[in-house]
């Protein structure tokens, strides 16, 4: 197995290893001091394109983590950064997305364009339509192409009595209706990690990879050739993924700390 000692940059899934719902686990603080402690950098990795980074930015505050936009790499990100290098000649675009994150869309030189778009983008969106999903299906069934931040189906929320239906449900709709397959990034696919990694310049093979999700979190991992720390405490998706085996499991961030403490320089 490698060794802790090489690692130079931590991935950080944020709900069920940062914390749960509106509740930081008491072992992130100290986690993420013993990374400044040993000059580790760490970014929070997530699929969730409902929020900006200055949102995400706030609820972490609220929680208690003083940070910046710097320290996170989202699925948003990613597509813009996919977008950008994979297909230079697209710049207007259809969201079916929260308008919190048009925004970095803009600020990257894209057109949010409801009428002659050159891509359809699937995001997570609570102001879902009817009208707005049968129109992203009518582009699609015109040859625009189509891509979806993420594959996560369901997102994880606050409220007992509703099941947030995520970018992955949406796109699968699309698909099934239209015919057309949709280019689906974000974790578990390796682009991702490795262009935050990119971003940070680092090898992959001087980073950790860590979260509960063994289908998205520890898959992007091994998928990039990042070493794997699956998170399995209370609030973790125990939900199994056949072959995505992680390099460690721990109940939570403090006990990979005294793992990583224990280990000789």
């Amino acid at each position: 197995m490698r060794s802790l000692n090489k690692i130079r940059q931590v991935f950080l899934d944020m709900d069920g290893t940062i914390y749960h719902g509106r509740t930081l686990y008491p072992t992130t603080l100290p986690f993420l001091r013993f990374l400044e402690g040993r000059g580790i950098g760490y970014t929070f990795l997530s699929n969730n394109s409902s929020r900006s980074l200055k949102e995400y930015v706030k609820k972490l505050s609220a929680m208690g983590i003083e940070t910046d936009e710097e320290h996170f790499y989202t699925s948003t990100e990613y597509c813009i950064d996919y977008l950008k290098k994979n297909h230079p000649e697209i710049r207007r675009l259809y969201v079916l997305g929260m308008e919190s994150i048009f925004p970095a869309f803009e600020a990257a030189g894209y057109e949010i364009d409801d009428r002659t778009p050159q891509a359809v983008i699937a995001a997570f969106d609570r102001s879902l339509t009817y009208e707005k999903l049968c129109r992203a299906a009518w582009f699609l069934k015109q040859g625009v192409p189509g891509f979806a931040t993420h594959p996560d189906v369901f997102c994880p929320g606050n409220d007992p009595y509703c099941f947030l239906v995520d970018c992955g449900a949406i796109t699968k709709a699309l698909e099934t209706a239209t015919g057309v397959k949709l280019k689906v990034l974000g974790k578990p696919d390796p682009g991702i990690l490795l262009a935050a990694a990119a971003r940070r310049n680092v090898s992959i093979d001087a980073c950790l990879m860590a979260g509960d999700r063994l289908a998205t979190d520890i898959a992007v991992g091994v998928n990039a050739g990042a070493m794997t720390c699956r998170i399995n405490g209370p609030g973790a998706d125990l939900t199994p993924a056949e072959g995505v085996v992680p390099d460690l499991e721990v109940r939570d961030l403090g006990e990979l700390q005294k793992i990583w403490e224990a280990i000789p320089d």
